[in-house]
């Protein structure tokens, strides 16, 4: 399986709930940018939107200085959407992971195909 490296984020104070942690919608948010660039990156559509992410499991908890890292991988093109599986890590090992759906619109927000797949 290839993957590819997408993008870091640095966990600093204001990003931490009340468990001390990580605030797991400080997480998401991450994956949701970390999944936009790879969707980006990989389809060259020029409007994309999210459309889903499974269900996202959270490994072990994330602190204050930990570095962040998303990988994504398993890209599947369909004629407008594109699927992928995206991990978070730390140098510890992984911290969640998901499976995330974009689709490719027009101006008036309705599916479009991916370049090359009209």
């Amino acid at each position: 399986m290839t993957e590819t490296l997408v993008s870091t984020y640095l966990c600093m104070t204001k990003d931490i709930g009340l468990g001390g942690n990580l605030f797991g919608g400080v997480i998401m948010s991450w994956i949701d940018e970390a999944g936009a660039i790879y969707a980006y990156n990989q389809t060259k559509a020029e409007r994309l939107v999210t459309v889903k992410y499974t269900e996202i499991v959270f490994e072990r908890p994330v602190r204050v200085g930990d570095i962040v890292t998303f990988y994504a991988s398993n890209p599947r093109f369909g004629r407008s959407s594109f699927t992928f599986d995206i991990e978070g890590r730390v140098e510890g090992g992984v911290v969640c992971h998901t499976k995330g759906t974009f689709v490719a619109v027009d101006e008036s927000g309705k599916p479009t195909p991916l370049p090359g797949k009209a």
